[in-house]
């Protein structure tokens, strides 16, 4: 007990003392006590109890697990759509056996204490702002009380969020209790799991949508629909916004503004269409149209629960399917969890989003060949900005052309995405970060509008280490992949420790896969292995992920996004040429990727033209700006 008294001791000074507390000092104190909980023998005895139980078949022990996984791999086998050959099930459970172990499995004391942190983690924020306000309170007046007082608002608001979330994840039963044919009755509950989970699970569906030749295609289609359009805000939560933004309700700065009539509705906004009075290049008041996108109440709570939801269900499950093997690999998830859910909070702030977006806005007006619409005006939950007519989405773009016109339309709007993104990729060396098709606008000629920036991508910084780490693959070099490795972890520096023995196990997954390092002639190589070298390849990744989890190597949330992207926008690509020959496909590839350096030189020049001419409009006395040399007004220029 003394231990447990000395480790309050900090948590106590901190509460006690004047100074405000902060998020770090707080997590440090609460370290230092869960760690004097964890070896305290009292939990050190719950640990005897809970093994001798699980010997006593009393509760969830290995077998018990090894069976759970037994179950789940029969599940996989028959509701694959591709039939999986029996050697690649053997192959698993040769793979599972040659695991190490780990010394001992947790016991339900420290299970308890990790849950407990878990949540506790959660609140942090919430705890510093409340001791915070206490501490206030010594000199403050009753307002402070009224903080308080929300604050006990937002736990009540937090666990309808839970019950819900919870509640959400009990369809996965029901999933595993339909027949494996069925796939319609699977699309339909997976699609009722993402709709109860709400925004975190929607915007996880849109990621997963944009690879459905992967998925059936009644599952493909099921979510398919949440990249399109989701349930919108109620007119309540509309009105909320503008004044939470602005202090008036939405008619007060719009014409035609129907809180009841969305044009669409996403994860994270539901946008409108209104008619906003401005002055023209005359000085007269006229109407235009405009867009407003309006953010969703409490997003950051509903990532929050929803992170902390799927951590403990995790956690949760070295209680009901323990085994020493696998407790590795769900620590590792556990710390993966939080970088994967980081990539998409950073979608919630507008002020970002729109400083975005006016970037890209810019280059676009300048180079040509794509659109962004341009921004208006823009707070945390609002935004307004151009409205673009007319415009289809990429799903619905092709729908009611011929199948020549179509074929036609869908080859010139994959040719301009294709050039658009690699000047992306290579001249801005910035992209967008979720260019799922439901992001994609095409107008009447094809012109290709890109929407939808809550975030971006970056590679300035990230692009060589990523291209290593496929280098070293293709080389099949272990002292290079796991440098490669290494450096795409979070924690760099502490896996240098670990570095010899995560090459030892690369070693020994090389030697076994048997596979010829790629070179100059990786495209004869390919050929020559054919469809089982490729098999054999893809195996050799999955074993490499492995010994990643394995040796707890936590992804950087930047290349987790930049996987995530890439995801999104070859999905999008190859739904451009749905119903076309691959054939066709690379054609238009190939002659995209040889036009590009002279097509993109000629665009830039020209936009370097635009610039120019802008700044020197801009630099021009007033008199002269307003007439030409021959005395004929001159309309003002753009920007």
């Amino acid at each position: 007990m003394a231990k447990i008294y000395v480790a309050i001791r900090p948590l106590a000074s901190l509460i006690n003392r004047r100074a405000d507390v902060t998020e770090e000092e707080l997590r440090a104190a609460l370290d230092a006590l869960f760690f004097a909980l964890q070896d305290h023998p009292l939990t050190a005895q719950l640990t005897d109890l809970t093994r001798r139980l699980r010997e006593d078949n009393i509760l969830p022990n290995e077998e018990s697990t090894e069976s759970l996984l037994r179950f789940l791999m029969d599940q996989v086998t028959a509701r694959a759509v591709i039939p999986i050959p029996e050697q690649l099930t053997e192959d698993f459970w040769s793979f599972f056996n040659e695991l190490m172990s780990e010394p001992e499995l947790k016991g339900l004391g420290e299970i308890s204490l990790d849950v407990a942190r878990i949540v506790v983690s959660a609140y942090e924020p919430l705890l510093v702002e409340v001791i915070n306000q206490l501490k206030h309170l010594r000199d403050a007046n009753s307002a402070h009380l009224q903080d308080i007082v929300s604050q006990t608002d937002i736990l009540k608001s937090d666990l309808d969020i839970f019950r819900r979330q919870i509640g959400a994840l009990a369809y996965i039963r029901e999933f595993f209790d339909t027949d494996p044919e069925d796939f319609k009755t699977q699309a339909s509950i997976v699609a009722q799991m993402v709709r109860e989970f709400g925004p975190f699970f929607i915007k996880m569906a849109q990621v997963a949508a944009s690879g459905s030749d992967f998925l059936p295609d009644e599952i493909s289609q099921a979510l398919e629909v949440f990249q399109e359009d989701v349930e919108p805000m109620t007119p309540a939560e509309v009105e909320q916004a503008f004044v939470e933004s602005f202090g008036v309700l939405p008619g007060k700065r719009y014409y035609d503004f129907d809180a009841s009539k969305p044009l669409k509705s996403g994860s994270i906004a539901t946008v409108y269409v209104a008619e906003k009075p401005v002055r023209n290049r005359r000085g007269r008041q006229e109407l235009k149209t405009v867009v407003v996108k309006v953010g969703r109440h409490n997003l950051e709570r509903e990532f929050l629960i929803g992170k902390t939801v799927i951590k403990l269900a995790i956690l949760s499950s070295q209680y009901w399917a323990p085994h020493s093997k696998l407790s590795p690999f769900l620590s590792s998830w556990l710390d993966q969890v939080d970088v994967f859910v980081e990539g998409f909070r950073a979608e919630l702030d507008f002020e970002a989003e729109a400083r975005v977006q006016a970037r890209f806005a810019e280059r676009a007006s300048y180079t040509g060949g794509w659109h962004v619409p341009e921004v208006y005006q823009t707070t945390r939950r609002i935004i307004e900005m151009e409205y673009v007519d007319p415009a289809s989405s990429l799903t619905t773009a092709f729908r009611g052309m011929g199948k020549r016109k179509a074929l036609k339309a869908r080859r010139k709007v994959g040719r301009a995405f294709l050039h658009t993104v690699l000047s992306h990729l290579f001249v801005y060396q910035e992209f967008h970060g979720d260019l799922h098709p439901g992001n994609l606008m095409v107008g009447e000629n094809q012109q290709l509008h890109f929407i939808d920036w809550g975030n971006s991508v970056d590679v300035s910084d990230i692009w060589r280490p990523a291209l290593r780490y496929l280098q070293a693959i293709f080389a099949a070099d272990a002292m290079a992949i796991a440098d490669a490795m290494i450096a795409l972890g979070t924690e760099p520096e502490k896996l240098q420790s670990q570095r010899k023995e995560i090459c030892v196990l690369i070693q020994g997954a090389l030697a076994d896969s048997t596979l010829e390092p790629l070179g100059m002639d990786f495209l004869a190589v390919l050929y020559q292995e054919g469809g089982e070298g490729l098999k054999r390849r893809l195996e050799l990744a999955m074993g490499l992920g492995a010994i990643m989890s394995r040796q707890g190597i936590v992804i950087n949330s930047e290349y987790m996004h930049l996987s995530r992207s890439m995801a999104a926008m070859l999905g999008s690509y190859l739904g451009i040429y749905k119903d076309v020959s691959r054939l066709v496909l690379a054609q238009d590839a190939f002659l995209v990727m040889c036009r590009f350096p002279s097509l993109e030189a000629y665009r830039q020049a020209t936009g370097y033209r635009k610039r120019l001419l802008r700044q020197v409009a801009r630099d021009l006395p007033a008199g002269l700006r307003r007439r030409a040399p021959g005395g004929d007004a001159l309309a003002p220029l753009p920007g």
